[in-house]
């Protein structure tokens, strides 16, 4: 190899890492900007997450009194999808090490009553889908769709038992 072409390999390989770098200086500065993005919308969508859950705070117990798991109004459908309760879960962890603290000769009942005092209610939120009205209505004319289909494919089912008939009237005449 000449010195030139060393020269000229090296140019190269400089060009093309600069030209690599910048493209990659592009596409962080493009994540910069969609993160700054992202941000942004984080920051509008949280106070409309609390109104949400004010919302149906206050929504699903009126439409669990009226035991009715599907409420229509002119533009959405509301539909209870996981009714909401509560549970109680123990933190065994925290007995156990709580117990280990208590000596005492009736160990069973000392243990029984520190399960007892780690109790931990937990809420489980009811899961619900709002949609809009179109919707409801595609899925009806989906429903109504198929539903002809089937009848038109048990007419021509029907058909053919009918004129399987005709020819057996036909021949025991």
């Amino acid at each position: 190899m000449k010195l030139m072409d060393l020269i000229k390999d090296d140019f190269i390989i400089n060009e093309k890492s600069k030209m690599i770098e910048k493209e990659i200086q592009k596409e962080i500065d493009e994540l910069g900007t969609l993160t700054k993005q992202i941000e942004k919308l984080k920051k509008q969508l949280q106070p409309l997450q609390k109104k949400y859950g004010e919302l149906i705070d206050d929504i699903i117990p009126v439409v669990e009194d009226l035991d009715d798991e599907v409420v229509l109004t002119d533009k959405y459908v509301l539909q209870i999808l996981k009714k909401g309760y509560t549970r109680e879960t123990f933190q065994y962890k925290e007995g156990f090490l709580t117990s280990l603290d208590k000596v005492n000769e009736n160990t069973k009942k000392i243990l029984k009553t520190i399960l007892d005092q780690t109790k931990k209610m937990t809420k489980i939120n009811p899961n619900i889908k709002v949609r809009p009205l179109e919707g409801v209505g595609d899925t009806i004319k989906k429903w109504v769709n198929n539903f002809k289909s089937v009848i038109r494919k048990l007419t021509r089912n029907f058909k053919g038992i009918k004129d399987g008939n005709k020819q057996l009237r036909k021949l025991t005449r």
